[in-house]
Parts: structure tokens; C-alpha cells; sequence
């Protein structure tokens, strides 16, 4: 469980970061002098393109998780219930038909 909490909080912290949050820290660093002010704009472009493919990543794993944690606990997924459901109708159908010719 401790992986599956540690890559939450990773993901709410790459989520998060907006391009006024990124303008903020590239403008700190600016500030202090670790970041030119010509170099503001691609520096703000290039913490956002990193924060998206973080969060694609997270979100890959993420999904990794959920879907390992699905099978090993034999949960069905939306494929299985789309399969029942379609059993149940085929069944219904056949029924009524049933039921037609007894009726009718």
C-alpha cells in the first residue's frame, strides 16, 4: 500500500502544477539569480511539458496498479459485465420467444 500512497502524492503535486504555479517558481528562481530573465519563458515551457509527461507517467502507473491489484483480487472489469449482459439478453430474447409461441 505504501507504493500505491507514494505515487498518489506524487501525482497530486505534478497535477497541481499550473502554469501560474510554474511562472511563480521559474520567476523565484529569476529572482535569485539561478535562472536568466531572457530564459524565463523556456524555462516555464520546459518545467510544464515535464510536469505533463510526469503525470502521463504517473497516470500509466496508476492505471498498472488498479489493474494488477484488480486481477490478483479477481474483480471483474467492465469487459466481464458487458459479457453477463449480453448473456442476460440473449436469454431474454429467448424466452420471449418462448413465451410467444406458448402464447400465441
Amino acid at each position: 500500500m505504501d507504493i500505491i500512497r507514494k505515487t498518489m502524492l506524487l501525482g497530486l503535486g505534478i497535477v497541481s502544477l499550473t502554469k501560474a504555479k510554474a511562472e511563480g517558481m521559474v520567476d523565484e528562481l529569476v529572482r535569485r539569480g539561478e535562472v536568466a530573465s531572457q530564459d524565463r519563458f523556456k524555462a516555464v515551457d520546459s518545467l510544464l511539458k515535464e510536469a505533463e509527461k510526469q503525470e502521463e507517467e504517473f497516470t500509466r502507473k496508476v492505471a498498472g496498479t488498479v489493474h494488477k491489484v484488480m486481477t490478483d483480487l479477481r474483480l471483474p472489469t467492465k469487459k466481464d459485465f458487458d459479457e453477463v449482459l449480453k448473456t442476460l439478453k440473449s436469454i431474454e430474447q429467448k424466452l420471449s420467444s418462448a413465451d410467444e409461441k406458448k402464447n400465441g
